[in-house]
């Protein structure tokens, strides 16, 4: 087992006022922006590029609902 796979299994052993406390010390060796998480539970959301939009032809399909409604 590596280093890092017996700190880990060390951490999850745990309390959690201690895990948190692990944390806390974690956070305060790099300055983590925004755009990261360090948690656990929380999955780390990427920016995604905008697509255009799609033309369509002839109208919105909302007008022809409200159309067939009345």
């Amino acid at each position: 087992m590596s280093t890092v796979e017996e700190i880990l299994k060390a951490i999850k052993e745990l309390s959690p006022e201690k895990r948190d406390e692990v944390r806390r010390q974690l956070v305060s060796l790099w300055p983590w922006n925004s755009r990261y998480s360090m948690s656990a539970t929380l999955p780390i959301k990427r920016a995604r590029p905008r697509r255009p939009p799609i033309r369509i032809k002839g109208k919105p399909i909302s007008e022809t609902v409200v159309e067939e409604r009345q």
